[in-house]
């Protein structure tokens, strides 16, 4: 029988100190989230990651002080990787986890975090240990692709710091194409500007290649958008088009709800919401439109503003706002800034207060 060494034992304690703190922080974070009322999406799966890459350096540990030459240490190695391979495969499937996992590492950089991670450490935390204690009874540490592999996981890192940079550029380009086509769109050209939205495809982090699949919208989405859709949404904001006082024809007044929901949901794009609301209200006919509960409160402002320079022409023809529809004003405010009416709220009741008072 094959005597197993000390090194082997000190290992295979390393490894059961690694088992009990993962489960003790999986269970910290169900009681953390069980008394928070809350859940922490994408914690296994941030979990799953750490563990995978702290066992493949103990592995790396491990090979340098020949610890595979024991047989014992060899099983014990594969328990605890198919244990690993497991949690880190089983919190990858899940569609919640990597939602949180991808809103953490945001930008796409999540998804080429996990695939270079599953690629470089899963396969070799198997191998490596019976490559060592066979290459051992050859007479040798290791076989030398062994020592290229630990080399790769070493330059991970330094490689990511790589992309972030390249990413950086990329997404800057990215962003000013989208800005300018934003800034220039024209009437009956928001349905076409919707369909590049829709069909765009995700470009891969860090890189200037595209995955061969079209992007999923922003709103099924809680990854970081593309350059290209600020840029559009940010553009568009600032465009003649979304600031004109002429209201929008149906196919674009459509598809600006569609890019709205679809692909903005997240921006701050206080002139095109404003822009939404401005084209379908009606004289007397506010209450229909300001309904507090869907109105972003960024659009509040710019709608207060639009009424002031071009409301009375087209609201007020006799002078004065019916009651109705100042009355509907009033209640979009409370929603939105509250019964206190804090600043800049309490200002912003006094402006509509003053709107298209008429004679006397």
């Amino acid at each position: 029988m094959q005597r197993v060494g000390p090194n082997a034992i000190r290992w295979q304690y390393s490894v059961l100190a690694l088992i009990a703190c993962v489960f003790s922080l999986l269970l910290a974070a169900s009681a953390h989230a069980s008394y928070g009322q809350m859940r922490l999406d994408g914690l296994g799966l941030f979990l799953a990651f750490v563990v995978t890459v702290a066992y493949g350096l103990i592995v790396d540990a491990a090979l340098l002080g020949r610890v595979f030459r024991y047989r014992a240490a060899v099983v014990a190695g594969v328990v605890v990787a198919l244990a690993v391979v497991f949690f880190f495969l089983s919190q990858t499937a899940s569609t919640v986890e990597r939602a949180g996992f991808f809103k953490m590492a945001s930008g796409g950089s999540g998804r080429v975090l996990l695939l270079a991670v599953g690629v470089v450490f899963l396969p070799f935390i198997f191998i490596a240990p019976f490559a060592q204690h066979r290459a051992v009874s050859d007479g040798k540490r290791w076989p030398r692709w062994v020592g290229a592999w630990m080399l790769l996981q070493l330059a991970l890192l330094p490689a990511f710091i790589v992309l972030g940079f390249t990413d950086h550029y990329f997404r800057q380009r990215e962003y000013a194409v989208g800005y300018r086509e934003g800034r220039e769109i024209k009437a009956g050209e928001l349905g076409t500007l919707l369909e590049r939205a829709d069909q765009r495809q995700e470009r891969i982090w860090g890189t200037g290649w595209s995955y061969p699949w079209p992007q999923v919208p922003p709103a099924k989405s809680m990854d970081q958008p593309s350059g290209w859709n600020l840029g559009v949404a940010l553009g568009m904001d600032a465009s003649a088009l979304i600031a004109t006082n002429e209201p929008l024809g149906a196919s674009d007044q459509a598809a600006v709800r569609t890019l709205l929901e679809r692909h903005f949901p997240r921006y701050s794009v206080a002139n095109i919401r404003a822009k939404v609301l401005w084209d379908t209200l009606e004289p007397a006919g506010f209450s229909a439109t300001l309904d507090p509960t869907v109105i972003y409160e960024e659009a509040v402002p710019v709608l207060l503003e639009r009424l002031e320079k071009h409301g009375q022409a087209r609201f007020c023809p006799d002078g004065r706002m019916p009651d109705a529809d100042r009355d509907a004003l009033n209640a979009l405010l409370l929603g939105k800034g509250g019964n206190e009416m804090r600043p800049p709220w309490d200002g912003y009741q006094r402006r509509v207060e003053q709107l298209c008072r008429g004679p006397g």
